[in-house]
Formats: structure tokens, C-alpha cells, sequence
């Protein structure tokens, strides 16, 4: 006998087949008969608890503006092992540091991040880029009108949370990168590497951030 096709397995084949995660509009807009939101949390609340209970190690979690699988914790070692060939593509120092103070200062100048670390960033601020971590989000109303950078969808997914208001402490940022070094990248995970440095000179020992 075949499946039946329920919007509750609906929802689970389009976030399974996703590599992103996805809004809660484009789900409605997907599924014929839904289109109210309070609905799709309580039809996701119910996928969650249908998995708890049959004991399955992954959950549906609400990540960078939409819904995506996510495996539990527990596993995550299991997980690893898949690519235990592979490098994870690294963030310097620099780089971690000059990101951690997009995301806390944000809207923020180049010039504003130089101040703070007290060095040029221009090598960091690039790397992030092109990472996509970061982004130009607008211009400031100073003289020059300077280009204005921020946070991406792509951090908020690469750090698991909802929105820019879920970041954690500061010093907690750091943490958040496991710093395990293998031989090829990982899709989508980023590692502290502790001896990568840009070219750099230092002009004074502001190089520290502290939160809002």
C-alpha cells in the first residue's frame, strides 16, 4: 500500500530534500490547503515529538529565518566520522576576530572595525566575504559616506540560530568553532585555525571586543 500524502510528510520531503533551510512562507506557499503559520509550528511541533517518540536522531529546528533537519547532538561524533578525510575551511584569528565584531556592532564601518582592533582588515574583511559571513548592508552618514558591513542568512545558518538576537556572549563566540583539523573540507562548517594569521601590523593592544 502506498504512503499517504499528508502535508505532514509533505513538509518532511521538502526540508529533507533542502540543503538550506527553509521559510516558513515558501512552505505555505508550497503545500496546497496550508496557510496559516500558527498551523505549520504545531503540524512541525508534532513531526518533532512523532520523532522523539519513534526514536529518530534528528529533529526539525527553526534556523536563520526558516526550518531545517538538524542531527542531535549525540550523534554528532558518528556524524564526523563520515568526513574524517576532509579539512573544514579555517578562519584565522583575524578573520574570527574581525567577525565577532560585525556581528555584535553591526551596521559597521571598516574604518569603525579597524579602530577596535586597532589594525587593518581589509585581509579579514575579504576572507569573510567571501565566505559570505558578511556582507555590505548600506552606507554611513559620515563624511564619505562609508560602505556599512553586517551578518548574512549564511552566519546565522553556519551558527545555528534564528535570528541576530540569539547570539551568545561575546567570549562565547570563539567556542563555538571546534578548531579540528582534517584534510578536506566539510560542507558548510567552519574551524578556528589558531596558527592561521594575515599580514598585520599591529598599532596598539585594542584587539579585544566586548558585547553590547
Amino acid at each position: 500500500m502506498k504512503d499517504q500524502i499528508t502535508i505532514s510528510r509533505i513538509i518532511e520531503a521538502v526540508l529533507f530534500a533542502s540543503d538550506v533551510p527553509v521559510e516558513a512562507d515558501k512552505l505555505l506557499e508550497i503545500i496546497d490547503g496550508l496557510s496559516d503559520t500558527s498551523k505549520l509550528f504545531e503540524i512541525i511541533e508534532n513531526l518533532n515529538s512523532e520523532f522523539e517518540e519513534g526514536g529518530r536522531p534528528f529533529r526539525i529546528v527553526e534556523v536563520a529565518g526558516g526550518f531545517q533537519f538538524e542531527t542531535l547532538p549525540q550523534y554528532g561524533l558518528f556524524v564526523e566520522k563520515l568526513y574524517h578525510t576532509r579539512i573544514r575551511p579555517k578562519l584565522s584569528r583575524a578573520s574570527l576576530e574581525t567577525l565577532a565584531i560585525v556581528a555584535y556592532k553591526q551596521p559597521i564601518s571598516k574604518a569603525e572595525i579597524d579602530t577596535l582592533r586597532g589594525v587593518d582588515s581589509d585581509a579579514s574583511i575579504r576572507t569573510l566575504q567571501n565566505r559570505d559571513l558578511i556582507e555590505i548592508i548600506g552606507r554611513g552618514d559620515s563624511v564619505g559616506k562609508p560602505l556599512l558591513y553586517g551578518t548574512t542568512i549564511e552566519f546565522l545558518r553556519y551558527f545555528g540560530l534564528k535570528d541576530i538576537k540569539d547570539l551568545p556572549g561575546a567570549d562565547d563566540l570563539a567556542s563555538m568553532f571546534d578548531g579540528t583539523e582534517i584534510e578536506e573540507p566539510v560542507p558548510d562548517q567552519l574551524t578556528l585555525d589558531t596558527d592561521a594569521t594575515e599580514p598585520q601590523q599591529k598599532t596598539d593592544d585594542n584587539s579585544k571586543i566586548k558585547s553590547n
